[in-house]
């Protein structure tokens, strides 16, 4: 039976697991136990954060990476994720459990707590890439959870000229009164980490919490028991840096010098998830003509629109030239990019200057400089912006436990050195939720699409999935311990049909991120809510989770970014 799950993450993939294994549980005989863990003193995920505050007390992604000495910089995710743990035994490299046997939640084991460690402003952080006057890109009915549909016309009236899209007030609005309505703050432990995750034997799976109350100087250790593992951890925590994260060797990109340009010119680069603290420490400065005149930025994704947003006024009234730096020229033409009208912008425009992928951070030159492959250079940089988006990261489980169930996280073939980025997708993972050689650890918040409810077709299709278990555990009495391969093929397709949707999925989209994402809509309910609602828990009605206009609601959507986006810039 799976009656004690662990749900990692308490983010909108999180709350939604929980919420949804409530749901089920009051029509069922075999109820589910969801424990949440949210490293965070509050749920929401990325949303949780309030911009213009804090950000002085939390180190950002170049000030962390600049600590690390010349050899740290460019470790994996995990050795970064373990550096310093009391969980690494003295070799560097092996997990040691050996003093926890004896601890539980109730009586945890007390370790002074490590401070400035390797990880913090890289993985755990309160500070997001949300920023003041921040809206969403979907619009305002994609971006509810399943039970707060409530309209506000006095919201509706006082911000038309956003319509169909809506301010952070708002999202988060939607956010706490799920939260606060189904209580479920109850089914979490806050300000708790998952350091660890692995099975103990055949059925069952071992968790390593640490639990940092900000009023002790101590860190409370403990491993628990669960029949089943959600990662709920989203898409927004890890940073992509190019260069900074590479293997070093030969042919690598970690020869282009970043370290130690980082370390000369501190404060020069920033990432998007470091944007609030950059608009309000530095930009106001900007200004000052004399003084600052040029600004870079890398990539030219979504973020990038909404850095271009914020510094576009400046390039007439102090003369601020802007530079884009990108290994994918504009592709005006593509239109299965919903964004395509941002390619059309920048082939046409001379507000911005176009320039390919950096080769080489100068950090033997008086002004901040580098050098792109073309060979030419751009000297006199103020700031260097990583438009570059996030990584997949799941440090804390075992990476035998990855290699045996093939959840692997895809090399980007640009970078020499096989290392994953920002267009990297996860294998091993049937309708992006299932792991298909261990159905006992599922992932929600995988395809997220930008909205809502796609949270809810992955937890709905695990809490059906695991509830159904149950239930035919019961009336059917397996003997085949502890696999229960004929219980669970009742459920999910045998694995060569889940292969088989893997590949195919494969061979629509390529090997990059788009393995995740749908568009247009439409192809979203047939491919994936589609199969997904098999699963479902009974009851549950896959029609209502979007409302019936949903495809011509997310056109108006795109058609308000595009229009806002071009507005700014004439």
């Amino acid at each position: 039976m799976i009656r004690k799950v662990a749900v990692i993450g308490g983010g909108p993939a999180g709350i939604v697991t929980v919420y949804n294994s409530i749901k089920a549980n009051e029509k069922s005989d075999f109820p589910i136990e969801c424990i949440g863990f949210e490293a965070k003193g509050k749920l929401g995920g990325v949303w949780s954060d309030t911009p213009g505050e804090s950000f002085e007390d939390y180190p950002t992604t170049f000030q962390r990476l600049a600590s690390l000495n010349d050899e740290k910089f460019a470790t994996s995710d995990r050795d970064l994720f373990y550096s310093k743990s009391p969980l690494v035994a003295p070799n560097g490299h092996t997990i040691n459990l050996k003093g926890l046997s004896d601890t539980s939640h109730s009586r945890p084991l007390k370790l002074a707590r490590e401070s400035d460690l390797p990880r913090d402003g890289l993985f755990f952080t309160t500070k997001t890439g949300l920023y003041d006057n921040f809206f969403g890109n979907v619009p305002d009915e994609l971006m509810r959870f399943e039970d707060t549909s409530v309209h506000d016309p006095q919201y509706d009236a006082q911000n038309s000229s956003l319509s169909p899209l809506i301010d952070l007030a708002r999202i988060q609005q939607h956010l706490h009164r799920f939260i606060n309505q189904n209580k479920l703050k109850n089914s979490f432990r806050l300000y708790t980490s998952v350091e660890y995750v692995d099975k103990l034997g055949a059925d069952s799976w071992i968790i390593v919490a640490k639990r940092s109350l900000p009023e002790n100087n101590h860190d409370e250790w403990y491993l628990e028991r669960f029949d089943a593992v959600v990662i709920c951890t989203g898409h927004f925590q890890m940073p992509y840096v190019p260069f900074y994260m590479s293997r070093p060797n030969e042919k690598s990109t970690s020869g282009t010098g970043i370290h130690q340009y980082n370390c000369k010119f501190p404060g020069n680069l920033v990432h998007v998830r470091d944007i609030d603290s950059w608009n309000h420490r530095t930009l106001p400065h900007f200004k000052e003509k004399a003084k600052y005149k040029r600004i870079l930025i890398v990539g030219k994704s979504f973020s990038c629109m909404d850095v271009l947003k914020k510094i576009i006024n400046l390039r007439d009234s102090v003369g601020l030239e802007i530079v884009i730096s990108t290994d994918i020229p504009p592709s005006p033409e593509n239109k299965q990019n919903p964004f395509y009208w941002f390619d059309v912008w920048l082939s046409q425009t001379d507000k911005v200057i176009l320039k390919p992928q950096i080769s080489k951070f100068m950090s033997d030159t008086p002004s901040p400089t580098v050098q792109f492959v073309d060979g030419t250079e751009l000297q006199g940089i103020d700031n260097i912006i990583f438009a570059t988006g996030y990584l997949f990261s799941f440090p804390f489980l075992s990476s035998a436990l990855l290699d045996n169930c093939k959840v692997l996280i895809t090399p980007d073939p640009r970078n020499l050195d096989g290392m994953p980025s920002n267009i990297s997708r996860i294998t091993g993972l049937y309708l992006h939720t299932f792991s298909i050689a261990e159905p006992t650890l599922a992932f929600c918040g995988v395809s997220s699409n930008a909205n809502f409810q796609s949270f809810h077709i992955s937890a709905k299709a695990i809490i059906g999935a695991f509830t159904k278990f149950n239930k035919l555990s019961y009336e059917q009495k397996p003997q085949d311990y502890p696999y229960y391969d004929s219980i669970w093929r009742q459920i999910l397709p045998p694995i060569d049909k889940q292969l088989e949707w893997s590949r195919n999925r494969l061979s629509q989209t390529g090997n990059n991120g788009s393995f995740h994402f749908y568009y247009p809509l439409p192809s979203l309910l047939k491919d994936w809510l589609q199969p997904c609602s098999l699963l479902f828990p009974e009851g549950d009605n896959a029609a209502k989770l979007f409302p019936t206009d949903s495809q011509q609601l997310s056109i108006k959507g795109i058609e308000k970014l595009r229009d806002i986006f071009l507005e700014v810039m004439e």
